[in-house]
């Protein structure tokens, strides 16, 4: 059976791995060597242990990662939609989907939904990190670099390799219960995670292979951290938009399993694979409608209503694959590899109010629609290590070639979800009552449809230790897109190491991201807050080829291309101590955002609209864009110290810090289609956007973290600080700062035999961002959403819980 360099065969690290975070661990991520480790990368790389992701009481991937990368930033935004129930994490502060994910180094699928709201973000539809269970990771390999050459689109920000428990025997496997709730006594968490795995063809050492299974069920509560009703009016509380409504994070229960498998078939010839199935439920709450706002029905709501989503997310993935190795020395690997998203749209407790006063009646529960979005590729790598004779070490040569497909669809919802009658006028007035199912109008058949692309793809990677003392590498890609052209990209690298305590190391590269398809072709109707009015607003979002975004100056959208320099010190003066310092800068030209809210308040503009597409219901548009040309400078510090007495056990230090600045360097001018027919100005990518792009994520954040352990006890405890973020605004007197936090979160565990018993609380000293000002336009206070959607760690305060892990 081939053992592939760097992926773990032991489900259980042995103690010394567990105890510190050294950086002789063997990494394959960023690189095509067999044997290059961490602190031998040309690039910088985190290694996250299991241990690391389950020292908090996070139970998802995306939160455990936000608290132990100073570089990884992940809001809890809350009224978003169908964000409530896909995340998005963003990696040195750039777009989400400009972070590329691997499962087991093979790429994975990217979610359906696009990110509409006005926050961390807005506008990315990228991979569901939360969809992959926890319980199935061995360790994780976090590439903080441009490396669109080696893997193509999306790794512009740098590549998230989860690599997958491997092997099976006695003692690897495990099954942990996990409870916990807020100190405000919501927020309820329970679950049962585990993993096990069976030799195949034989035991232990003489198996021809393994079997793997993992899984995960997780039951939270949702949260409601909405303005007390003091700080309003008697009028306002009576009104009820403060009373009834609920701010925090939604109810979710989550299914996930996985399976993964290698097999030896022949001689050096392996066939291995892997399956997830992952299922979330997901109820979040819209805004809460009042008895007497025009979009309620007294007669079906006497006290008004709260509508909410149940988004039903389902994600799967299965890849195929063969491996071996020649008797030459070549190495080579040819997998398929299948994944989907599917993302439904269930609305309850909600009305169709122009139906109801149209016909009469009115549902009170609709399925509004689906978004699906899935990708099939096939992909050979090779590679081998040649003895070249005028090097002095061999040479690495690994090349390749991928044929991806891709495929995006919008099924339309119910008749009843999309019902609107433009005739059906509010009482004494011409204006229609609003159509559709509240909260998130369904799909209509105009906006339902199914788009597909191909691309192909070759690459060639070289490494080489040219000296004992001097590495380098260099690595170009050629890809084609069937929509959007051609892109070549490549990569050069370098590392010296001056002493043997200390070296510097460096990149440059550029890189290339393809539009995807959920931003050439996402289409829905929202209920949001425009951010240039700070209004809820009927906002309508349409695909670049639709007639209402072409009449208002979309153009077909070209891929995003980059520019990476990197620069990097390693420094271990002895083996208990390491240190880290990269410097980079990322400049990313057409990058691919989200446009400003077009509102049609403006009489001139609405009139040209409904000329051009009649019967809208819409007061706002949005489109996607080749909007600005961005520059993010930043620098990552690590530090980890290791101290091992006889007496008092083991403590592990680690510090780390991150400093990331967005500049907007240029924006895409206003289509002229939109100046012509405005009588007041009109930015196509104005001041409150680049704000989310520049201001919204902490431009400093730094983690100190402790480990103790001694006589079957260990104790953690970490303190993050994060910086302060800004909710930019059209009018620069209503910005608000919100300050930077300290968060503090602990924890003492026990083992005995196979036993292991964990108390925790995350956030000990309960804090919270700073309350939102009643003139923050960006926010919406009026409604009792006391704490900003910015927050980077969220507006829940206090966590308690407990954990038993039982390993056999």
């Amino acid at each position: 059976m081939i053992v592939t360099p760097g992926y773990a065969q032991d489900a259980t690290p042995p103690a010394d791995a567990k105890q510190a975070r050294q950086l002789d661990q063997v990494v394959v991520t960023g690189t095509r060597s067999t044997n290059r480790t961490e602190a031998e990368s040309l690039s910088p790389i985190d290694v996250l242990s299991p241990k690391d992701l389950t020292s908090s009481g996070a139970t998802d991937l995306a939160t455990a990662l936000g608290r132990l990368l100073p570089s990884l930033d992940f809001p809890r935004p809350a009224i978003n939609d169908g964000n409530d129930a896909v995340r998005p994490a963003s990696l040195r502060g750039l777009s989400p989907d400009d972070t590329l994910v691997l499962v087991d180094g093979k790429r994975y699928h990217t979610s359906a939904l696009v990110n509409y709201n006005n926050s961390v973000g807005r506008g990315a539809a990228p991979a569901d990190l939360n969809s992959i269970p926890i319980s199935a990771i061995d360790h994780i390999e976090v590439l903080r670099d441009g490396a669109a050459a080696q893997y193509g689109s999306d790794a512009i920000a740098g590549v998230i390799n989860i690599v997958l428990k491997h092997g099976a025997g006695e003692g690897k496997n495990s099954i942990n219960v996990n409870g916990g709730l807020m100190s405000k006594r919501d927020g309820d968490t329970n679950g049962v995670d585990g993993s096990m795995g069976i030799d195949l063809g034989g035991k232990g050492a003489d198996a021809k292979g393994w079997l793997r299974v993992a899984w995960n069920y997780q039951d939270a509560m949702n949260t409601n951290r909405r303005s007390p009703l003091s700080l309003y009016t008697p009028d306002e509380a009576a009104d009820g938009n403060v009373a009834h409504q609920r701010y925090g994070d939604p109810a979710v229960k989550t299914y996930q399993a996985l399976t993964n498998f290698q097999y030896e078939v022949a001689h050096n010839i392996d066939v291995y694979g892997f399956l997830t199935l992952s299922r979330r439920d997901v109820t979040s709450n819209g805004y809460y409608r009042a008895a007497a706002n025009s979009r309620n029905v007294p007669e079906v709501y006497p006290n008004g209503f709260l509508p909410q989503i149940v988004n039903h997310t389902n994600d799967t993935t299965a890849v195929l694959g063969v491996k071996g190795v020649t008797d030459g020395g070549w190495r080579w690997d040819a997998s398929g590899n299948y994944g989907i998203n599917n993302l439904a749209f269930d609305i309850q407790n909600s009305v169709n109010t122009n139906l109801y006063y149209t016909t009469g009646s009115s549902p009170t529960y609709f399925n509004a629609g689906t978004f699906k979005n899935s990708q099939a590729l096939a992909n050979i790598d090779i590679g081998k290590d040649f003895a070249v004779g005028w090097l002095k070490n061999p040479l690495t040569l690994a090349f390749g070639a991928e044929y991806r497909k891709e495929k995006y669809q919008i099924d339309a919802g119910d008749p009843t979800s999309y019902f609107f009658d433009q005739n059906t006028f509010i009482p004494g007035t011409t204006t229609p009552y609003a159509g559709g199912s509240q909260v998130f109008p369904g799909l209509s058949p105009e906006a339902a449809g199914s788009f597909t692309r191909h691309s192909e793809a070759l690459y060639v990677d070289l490494e080489n230790d040219i000296t004992d003392k001097f590495s380098a590498g260099v690595a170009g890609r050629y890809e084609h897109y069937s929509d959007a052209g051609s892109t070549r990209s490549g990569k050069i690298s370098g590392r010296y190491q001056f002493t043997p305590e200390f070296a510097l190391r460096g990149t440059i590269s550029n890189g290339f991201r393809a539009p995807s398809l959920a931003q050439q072709n996402y289409q829905s109707v929202v209920t949001i807050i425009d951010p240039t009015t700070g209004q809820l607003a009927q906002t309508g979002t349409y695909r670049t080829s639709d007639p209402a975004a072409v009449a208002l100056g979309a153009k077909p959208l070209k891929p995003e291309k980059s520019a990476n320099y990197s620069l990097g010190a390693v420094w271990e003066p002895i083996a208990d101590f390491s240190a880290t310092l990269d410097v980079y800068q990322i400049r990313i030209w057409h990058q691919i955002l989200y446009s400003d809210t077009i509102s049609l308040t403006d009489p001139l503009l609405a009139a040209y609209f409904n000329s051009i597409v009649p019967g809208q219901q819409v007061t706002a548009i949005q489109y996607f864009a080749n909007a600005a040309a961005t520059r993010t400078r930043g620098a990552d510090l690590v530090l980890n110290y290791r101290i091992q007495t006889s007496s008092w056990g083991q403590v592990n230090l680690l510090a780390s810090g991150n400093y990331n600045q967005v500049k907007v360097l240029s924006v895409g001018a206003t289509p002229e289609v939109l100046q012509a027919n405005s009588t007041d100005p009109i930015e196509l990518f104005g001041r409150s956007s680049q704000g989310i792009l520049t201001k919204a994520t902490p431009r400093t954040k730094f983690l100190f973290g402790a480990d103790w352990a001694i006589a079957g006890f260990n104790v953690h405890g970490d303190l993050t600080r994060y910086g302060s973020v800004t909710r930019v605004n059209s009018d620069p007197t209503t910005d608000q700062v919100f300050s930077a936090r300290w968060l503090l979160n602990t924890s003492v565990g026990y083992a005995i035999d196979a036993w292991n018993f964990t108390v925790g609380v995350d956030n000990v000293t309960n804090q919270y961002p700073t309350r939102v000002k009643a003139n923050n336009t960006g926010e919406d206070f009026a409604s009792g959403l006391q704490y900003s959607a910015l927050s980077p760690f969220g507006f829940n305060g206090r966590y308690m819980y407990a954990k038993v892990g039982f390993r056999f």
